[in-house]
């Protein structure tokens, strides 16, 4: 487990020097931009005066939301009110020097509190602005509500599980909402590379459901001209309950068959020609379940874990996120990260996803507490004190110290 940095350290990332303006909530935007934080970019989280949503939903460690926590590392926090003259004229100012606009409203939403691409443009020509949102900007579903299990559950990924387990089921992970968060990392970054370019800023937009498509890119390939032939699936290439739990065990290619075989001492196996390739292990799976479940009943998942991995055959036994934290590949990653917050104390987090050989990607801050940053953002575009004062007695604006004067 590392120290991260702390924001005084003056590292930075390959982003170091990008402005990103922040009116992201939940997973898809906010983490999108924490990874824009990592690479080194200068993320302002702006936010209403109540806050994120995320803030609010559970558990909590001293008052402050886990989740929210997990998705606005590396962020310096402002809240203001856009629905104000003052507030929306912040953040008009703050688009003149920003590089990227990020935000995952209902279409029409930015439009309405003066934020949309349209109108930060005017300001900044250059600037890159990126929209997520459940179903796009257009189209039939444009204003449907969505979260990823809807997602899921009408996009094919609850039907695979099905396929594979017996039973629809939703993935915990949010497969539809990290995905779009890197399909705009991935955007902005190119965007950026077409303004350095050419000094073009552009709009972009991705959602969820392109998401989720592009998550599982093979249930779409569909043929035109040909029909598909064989049978789906690998095996074995599945879950399996050992004598204490599961163990996922991937040996789906010619090669780990005949080392899986040889693992569990059954060689006879492997030297059948009814199983020598995976159509035909596929075709007589439930046959090969018969020999093979038993003897994977009959041990210890960790013990067979080991055993196979020393073969060379792809499997894990099933663990929780908390004991996988403590697993020395981990620690040998880096991925496992402890910052200082101001009131929770320290926080063991997992680290950024990526080594660069020349600008390091780091973690400088935690979340930031709601309108942590206000005065300091503001005082940086050259407002003085009384016009930050005004703002703040206005109720355009909101800052930490106003929560400090709610608590005393």
């Amino acid at each position: 487990m590392s120290e991260t940095p702390s924001p005084e350290s003056g590292s930075s990332g390959p982003l170091n020097g990008i402005r990103v303006l922040d009116f992201t909530s939940f997973i898809a935007g906010s983490y999108g931009a924490m990874l824009l934080g990592d690479l080194g970019a200068d993320v302002l989280k702006i936010e209403s005066p109540g806050g994120d949503n995320a803030r609010h939903w559970g558990p909590f460690i001293e008052g402050e939301s886990r989740l929210f926590q997990a998705w606005n590392r590396n962020k310096r926090g402002i809240a203001l009110d856009l629905k104000t003259t003052g507030g929306r004229q912040v953040v008009h100012d703050l688009a003149r020097d920003a590089d990227v606009a990020m935000e995952n409203f209902r279409p029409g939403v930015a439009a309405r509190l003066g934020i949309d691409h349209d109108t930060l443009s005017r300001h900044n020509p250059a600037i890159v602005y990126a929209s997520s949102s459940a179903f796009g900007g257009s189209g039939p579903y444009a204003q449907r509500p969505g979260y990823d299990p809807v997602l899921q559950s009408m996009a094919g990924a609850a039907h695979l599980q099905q396929q594979m387990n017996g039973i629809a089921a939703i993935c915990p992970v949010a497969v539809s909402d990290y995905m779009a968060a890197v399909l705009l990392v991935c955007s902005i970054n190119a965007a950026l590379l077409h303004r350095e370019r050419t000094g073009e800023g552009q709009y972009i937009e991705t959602s969820l459901l392109q998401a989720i498509m592009s998550a599982q890119a093979q249930s779409y390939l569909l043929p035109l001209d040909a029909e598909i032939t064989g049978p789906p699936g690998i095996f074995p290439y599945r879950m399996f309950e050992a004598a204490d739990g599961p163990i996922f065990i991937a040996a789906g290619t010619d090669k780990f068959w005949r080392l899986f075989c040889e693992a569990i001492g059954r060689g006879d196996l492997a030297s059948d020609p009814r199983y020598a390739t995976n159509p035909r292990r596929v075709t007589r799976a439930g046959q090969l379940s018969a020999e093979i479940d038993p003897i994977v009943a009959a041990r210890p998942a960790r013990d067979l874990e080991a055993c196979l991995v020393a073969a060379g055959v792809p499997c894990a036994a099933v663990r929780s996120a908390t004991e996988f934290f403590d697993d020395p590949q981990v620690e040998a990653m880096a991925m496992s990260q402890t910052v200082h917050h101001s009131t929770i104390g320290g926080l063991r987090m997992a680290g950024v996803p990526w080594h660069f050989s020349r600008s390091p990607a780091s973690i400088r801050r935690p979340a930031p507490a709601l309108g942590e940053h206000t005065d300091q953002v503001l005082a940086e575009l050259g407002y003085d004190g009384d016009r930050i004062a005004a703002l703040r007695t206005s109720g355009a604006v909101r800052g930490s110290a106003d929560d400090a004067g709610r608590r005393s």
